[in-house]
């Protein structure tokens, strides 16, 4: 029997865990945000602290070793190894305590800082150091690689702020660490001998620069109380698996403003941090040009940057903590006057809403994954992002890093935390290639030549990995080094933990460097991915920095919101992808029933576009996996019966008795046979076709013309939305213009991956639509799924033309279209007394995101909440098929349901597509109302 399926076999009988030896997990679980590929041995995904101690008996006794993972956000490929990769971040994410008056938290190591924050933050506490990953970093994994953020000068590293931990050890135990020694007596004595013997040493040689992540943390040797639990901090997983930890947390600030200062030459910018920090600023952060440019391009990012004036080479974000908003104005303000008196030339600007500063800090946090959004096959890669050095030599390594990329040919983005020496600098290499993994060589090399001369560190927050543990011995010499493998050996003697990382180093990392082909696997794509810069482009765009695993906000990425399951993650279908394109897994891959569970639960929803920095458009990669898989496999009944759903409704609703028989118990268990769900109820066909209802009527001239596209849905279940629609935009002088040629938009076809069918159905469509668009005769959809159409997705499936584009630049959403008429709108409206909670349609978000249904639905006169939710969770067709009723229910719990709990059945719920009414009208048991049924029917006669 094979090592791996034995291996696997004792796992699952002896631990509670969930054990997965596939080869799709191996792919998910090969990488990071890393430049790194590994393929684990299996992964093992534990319930609880007792599983994690079986787990290491086990891998113990095969002879493996243990890759201890969080959120897999790090850099420099610390998780990555080919043992037993172990996630700690889906279930053992608990929170045990937050203990307010000694200001710690006690918590399981799975849990994101950004959850963290938000639950210490009801009792006005934060963990102070605050990486850009925050919301989807686990605490474990920032401890393990004594990471921090822009507040590092205010609360130092992640080392710094731990009180105690437990870890389990090599032998399978439960060991403490604390202040008070560790629980286990021989272990304390071997590190009380340790420390006494290289204290001394530590003093004399270990680096002064305290932002430090290189290397094991000895400088907590030095401290007058001794805490062993300090020494996991930048340990990588090399000594044990933390499973709970003791945090020091710190006072939220109450009140937060920003000084925004751009420069016209980067250097200048660096040069005058020095004179900033003499005004105790929280923190100073840079973004420069390159980061600025490729923010403009994004359309879900571009928006934030109304703080920019003109093309600034730099820009630093300098931040003041106070009581009161007025006094942190006045050290803004006392800042700008500071730089006129030293004579600091620069434009100076503050942003004192919270509003104008969140536009400061998304550019910033977002900085990683909008530089990875730039086209090219030369990324701005992390292998040098890392160097830290005293602020007062920052300016003079830019300089001299510059230089070296000159030298080279490399142009490179430069962002991050110049409060404390510690810049995200990144060159533009292409890693497909050895010449480019050479190239990083070069560039790493001579990061490190400069890092000594000019006394700093190879990390500042990011840690080693198989990205700079082979620099360490030349980093921090022999005697320091062979400390460092002899504090490893005490903790590890037989080399179990993670082997590689910080001491140790493997060779040739560069041999796994993620994006370098192994093999041509060329993959014709079906669909137009130039904008994208090719198919293979869009692939290898996604960096693996993980922003869709966020849990709390946004709506990318929905199933991983409701399985948080690392197969269900934005990351995980362009990995699969990925893992083809390379070599390293066949074409015919894509084919299995494992490659399937990756994009099963992809809704289509579109957030990735829109909210990945990288712009990494997975619903689209979906469209050409199910097609590709269709030209072998074929389709099932659900995905022609759900393709198809026009011409079914246009037969049936001519069917005076079809909504009785089709909901009819005989019925459900037939539609089960075919995989859909009998718990549902399709939805119901009207009587009157909204079509019929239009030609009935008498119309209503006007000098304007608006024409309206009735979808589907608004011709054969909600007619009401139509005839909104029509009431609305008349009351706003527009004579409304049905056109009886057009067609099914083609969406229902294209989320099945019936491209060829999509594609008829869109060039009907442009062809009887350019005539009105061609005569600037706007265009208003109800339906945001076909509104996404015409806008996003024809440009996949059509040839480029002006008659394409034309007709995607005259068609808007109802809302939109709206939106700078509401004012006149207004003037016509009595609006309800009730609270109207407005819920966004996720393709509504992408094709329209600055429509803002509740920014509309208030200006109009509506007392109009937020649902704050992101996907839900039906998706069309989704949620229909048995397979994926129960995410889709999770989906619909994570925000959106307990909205409309907390609002009360007094209020309104308010939706702008069929897919959110039905789902809203399933498991709320509630009536939604469309956007243009709820404005229309509060316009007075």
């Amino acid at each position: 029997m094979p090592l791996s399926t034995d291996l696997a076999k004792t796992l699952r009988s002896r631990t509670n865990s969930e054990v997965r030896f596939r080869k799709i997990d191996r792919i998910i679980y090969a990488t990071d945000a890393s430049n790194y590929r590994v393929e684990p041995l299996g992964v093992v995904i534990p319930r609880t602290a007792e599983d994690v101690a079986e787990t290491v008996k086990i891998a113990g006794e095969f002879g493996v070793s243990i890759l201890p993972r969080g959120g897999g956000t790090g850099l420099a490929g610390q998780c990555l190894g080919d043992g037993i990769a172990v996630d700690m971040s889906k279930y053992m994410d608990g929170v045990v305590e937050i203990d307010a008056e000694n200001r710690t938290a006690t918590v399981q190591p799975g849990i994101c800082l950004g959850r963290l924050n938000s639950i210490a933050g009801e009792k006005g506490l934060m963990f102070g150091p605050d990486p850009a990953s925050a919301k989807v970093a686990t605490a474990g994994g920032v401890v393990a690689s004594n990471g921090t953020g822009a507040h590092s000068i205010l609360y130092g590293m992640a080392g710094d702020n731990v009180v105690s931990l437990r870890s389990v050890l090599h032998t399978g135990d439960q060991t403490s660490f604390s202040v008070e020694g560790c629980s286990d007596a021989d272990l304390a004595r071997a590190l009380e001998n340790f420390k006494n013997t290289n204290r001394a040493l530590v003093a004399e040689k270990f680096p002064k620069h305290w932002r430090r992540a290189s290397g094991y943390s000895l400088n907590y040797l030095l401290d007058d109380e001794f805490n062993p639990a300090k020494l996991f901090a930048s340990s990588e997983g090399t000594f044990g698996i933390t499973t709970e930890l003791t945090l020091k947390l710190v006072e939220k600030p109450a009140c937060k403003c920003l000084a925004v200062l751009q420069f016209d030459n980067l250097l200048r910018a660096i040069e005058t941090t020095p004179l900033i920090l003499e005004r105790a600023p929280s923190a100073i952060e840079l973004v420069d040009g390159m980061l600025i440019g490729l923010t403009r391009k994004h359309g879900g990012f571009s928006h934030l940057l109304s703080f920019v004036k003109g093309n600034p080479e730099a820009v630093l974000a300098v931040e003041f903590f106070g009581k009161t908003a007025n006094e942190c104005r006045l050290k803004a303000e006392g800042l700008i006057t500071f730089l006129n008196e030293k004579g600091v030339v620069c434009e100076k600007g503050l942003a004192l809403s919270e509003q104008d500063q969140a536009k400061v800090w998304g550019v910033r946090t977002a900085g990683l994954g909008l530089l990875m959004s730039s086209r090219s096959p030369a990324k701005p890669i992390p292998c040098i992002e890392d160097v830290s050095v005293p602020v007062a030599s920052l300016a003079a390594y830019t300089r001299d890093i510059s230089q070296v990329f000159f030298s080279l040919g490399l142009k490179a983005g430069f962002y991050a935390h110049a409060s404390a020496g510690c810049l995200h600098i990144r060159p533009l290499i292409d890693l497909s290639t050895r010449k480019g993994a050479q190239m990083m060589e070069e560039v790493s090399e001579a990061a490190l030549g400069l890092a000594l001369k000019h006394v700093g560190v190879m990390s500042g927050e990011h840690g080693d990995g198989l990205q700079r543990s082979h620099v360490n011995r030349r980093l921090f010499g022999d005697e320091i080094y062979s400390a460092m493998t002899d504090l490893k050996g005490i903790f590890d003697p037989q080399n179990r933990f993670n082997p590689g990382k910080v001491v140790n180093p493997f060779r040739n990392a560069a041999d796994n460097l993620r994006n370098l082909k192994k093999s041509e696997t060329p993959l014709p794509a079906l669909l137009d991915w130039t904008e994208e810069g090719g198919f293979e482009s869009a692939v290898y765009s996604c960096n693996g920095q993980g922003v869709c695993r966020k849990i709390s906000d946004g709506a990318m990425c929905p199933s991983f919101m409701a399985t948080r399951d690392e197969v269900d993650t934005t990351r995980a279908r362009a990995n699969l992808l990925r893992s083809v394109l390379s070599g390293d897994a066949g074409e015919d891959f894509l084919l299995s029933d494992e490659a399937e569970d990756v994009f099963g639960f992809c809704v289509g929803c579109k957030a990735c576009k829109s909210e990945c920095p990288s712009s990494v458009d997975v619903a689209k990669m979906k469209t050409e996996f199910l097609a590709r898989r269709a030209e072998k496999l074929g389709f099932s009944f659900a995905d022609r019966f759900f393709a198809d759903v026009h011409t079914i409704s246009s037969v049936l609703s001519r069917v005076p008795v079809v909504n009785r028989v089709v909901n009819s118990a005989i019925s459900k268990n037939l539609l089960s046979l075919a995989g859909i769900d009998p718990r549902r109820s399709l939805p119901q066909l009207n009587a009157r076709r909204f079509s019929d209802w239009f030609s009935g009527r008498n119309p209503v001239s006007k000098q304007k013309k608006a024409v309206y596209f009735h979808d589907t849905w608004a011709e054969f279940y909600n007619p009401g939305a139509g005839a909104g629609a029509v009431k609305i935009l008349e009351a706003l002088g527009y004579e409304v213009v049905i056109e009886k040629r057009r067609v099914c938009c083609g969406r229902p076809m294209l989320s099945r991956g019936m491209i060829d069918k999509a594609r008829a159905a869109a060039e009907i469509n442009i062809g009887v639509l350019h005539p009105y668009a061609d005569k600037g005769i706007e265009i208003i959809g109800t339906e945001p799924s076909c509104v996404s159409m015409f806008r996003d997705d024809y440009a996949d499936i059509l040839p480029a033309s002006e008659k394409r584009d034309t007709v995607a630049r005259m068609f808007f959403t109802l809302e939109e279209f709206v939106k700078p008429r509401a004012a006149e709108l207004a003037a016509k409206i009595e609006p309800p007394a009730e609270t109207v909670l407005a819920h966004t349609h996720c393709h509504a978000k992408a094709a329209a995101p600055d429509s803002g249904l509740v920014s509309v639905l208030r200006a109009l006169g509506f007392n109009a909440v937020d649902s704050g939710a992101g996907c839900c969770g039906m998706a069309g067709g989704f949620g229909y098929e048995k397979k994926n009723y129960e995410v889709s229910k999770k989906i619909a719990e994570d925000r959106l349901l307990p909205a409309i709990e907390r609002i009360g059945r007094s209020a309104r719920v308010c939706v702008t597509g069929i897919s959110c009414t039905e789902q809203v009208r399933h498991f709320s048991g509630g009536t939604p109302e469309h956007f243009a049924e709820i404005v229309s029917a509060s316009i007075r006669d």
